[in-house]
């Protein structure tokens, strides 16, 4: 019987038993092959990711040739700070002693906190508020000298969603870790 002659149905079958080592070969080789041309790729993507220290309220850590501490983290009623409408005002403050300094080195501080289970963050405010940083403290993350100060930061989060927020405290000396201070 020739295929002319053959059901339509049984010639799909005729041709897949035909060609069935074939199309486990490719079933097999082409993920494979997408695992063997993505690992070079892979492994370094890995090792750019952060590694995060975890540090408590109040204790030092040595980062970026510096010993970083939170002092404190408060939110802010925003409505009684005149802050921009909608939102609370967090204020950071933190004790830095840079003991050797890096060559060079951007340090950047953003707040993070989970809303509805994903991670948002805020940078330092640009609005004006009610809230003035005292002169007793620095406005602006410096690890370039060796010297001791206090830093105090001010955010502006959506009113009453961070109940629990934490800083990320990151160097470019440092990366790809970066501190969690909570």
């Amino acid at each position: 019987m020739s295929d002319s002659e053959r059901p339509v149905t049984e010639v799909p079958m005729t041709w897949l038993r035909r060609n069935r080592w074939f199309l486990v070969a490719l079933a097999v080789l082409i993920p494979a092959a997408l695992v063997v041309s993505l690992i070079p790729r892979f492994f370094p993507y890995l090792e750019n990711q952060p590694a995060v220290i975890d540090v408590a309220r109040g204790l030092d850590e040595r980062y970026s040739g510096a010993n970083v501490k939170l002092t404190d983290l408060e939110v802010l009623d925003g409505e009684a700070l005149n802050a921009p409408a909608g939102s609370d005002v967090v204020v950071a403050t933190f004790a830095i002693d840079v003991v050797d300094p890096p060559a060079s080195s951007v340090c950047t501080v953003t707040l993070v906190a989970p809303i509805d289970g994903v991670e948002r963050e805020w940078d330092e405010a640009i609005a004006s508020s009610d809230y003035e940083v005292p002169d007793e403290f620095e406005k602006y993350c410096d690890l370039s000298e060796a010297r001791r100060y206090h830093l105090q930061l001010v955010f502006y989060v959506p009113r009453g969603e961070v109940p629990d927020p934490a800083i990320r405290f990151t160097s470019t000396a440092a990366f790809p870790q970066e501190l969690r201070l909570h």
